[in-house]
């Protein structure tokens, strides 16, 4: 079972829950739907709407205490999405639950930073295919607006089962002692290669797969970046948004300064050596 296999099962395991609406623009075309229309007719819903007005329909169904999972066409949609939610999160004191899913294509920008910027959201990305389900859960679970990028290179990986933790915990993929590569989304993948590559040169990196950057799992990054000293940031576009807690939290034990660049195992494994010849 790959990534997205497991994402269309825990959809099916989530509608068994009456109040939960799936709605998308082409709920029958995307894998990770495909199918759910027919069997759950009053609960999924195929709405060929803008953007704008299919957010706004799933915060409509969220009011009357629904949870609501939407299938965005892609990130060109989450703009006019995060305008809709920012207008009703502005005018509420409880939270909706509203998931917006954006799925991403290999290489495209995702759009982190306007979420993380607008506030008030739990922003997640899928860095490997067996997380997939459990970010879902955890999205429906956290009572409030969510955020889940979905990039369709590493849902097509097999979903190998992952030990258990907290939802806006990170996780620990690799343990070194030379450097700690932050990785995000698809990066987390590059982070791994490339962590192969630096261990061929008697290089030990971390790879810490941050899951979510909002909330942000600030304990676990500052326990590994003072541990090693030489933090390597791939997160794409929302890189520079984890600087001010990673300089606030370790600025002290830093033994280069941290990297932002960009997300390729090449880049990756040349922004290590850097740090290590600072």
């Amino acid at each position: 079972m790959n990534g997205t296999k497991a994402l269309h099962a825990a959809l099916a395991s989530a509608l068994q829950d009456p109040r939960l609406r799936l709605l998308g623009e082409a709920v029958e075309l995307s894998p990770a739907t495909r199918g759910l229309a027919a069997a759950f007719p009053g609960q999924v819903h195929c709405l060929p709407a803008s953007d704008a007005a299919l957010v706004g329909v799933a915060i409509g169904m969220a009011m009357n205490g629904d949870k609501v999972v939407v299938e965005l066409a892609g990130p060109e949609s989450l703009p006019a999405a995060l305008r809709e939610l920012a207008q009703v999160q502005a005018t509420r004191e409880s939270p909706l639950t509203v998931v917006l899913r954006v799925p991403l294509a290999p290489g495209q920008a995702d759009g982190a930073a306007a979420a993380l910027a607008q506030g008030g959201l739990q922003v997640c990305a899928v860095g490997q295919a067996g997380d997939a389900a459990t970010l879902l859960a955890a999205a429906l679970q956290n009572g409030g607006p969510t955020v889940l990028f979905e990039p369709l290179d590493v849902l097509a990986e097999p979903a190998e089962a992952l030990a258990e933790i907290a939802p806006g915990a990170a996780r620990l993929l690799r343990q070194g002692d030379h450097a700690t590569l932050l990785a995000w989304g698809a990066a987390v993948g590059a982070a791994l290669d490339a962590a192969d590559r630096l261990a061929q040169d008697g290089v030990s990196v971390d790879v810490l797969d941050l899951r979510c950057l909002a909330p942000l799992d600030r304990a676990r990054i500052a326990e590994r970046v003072r541990h090693t000293g030489r933090p390597v940031l791939a997160a794409g576009e929302a890189s520079a948004a984890l600087l001010p807690g990673l300089l606030a939290d370790a600025f002290l034990r830093l033994e280069a300064p941290p990297a932002l660049p960009a997300t390729s195992p090449d880049a990756l494994v040349a922004a290590v050596h850097a740090a290590l010849n600072f």
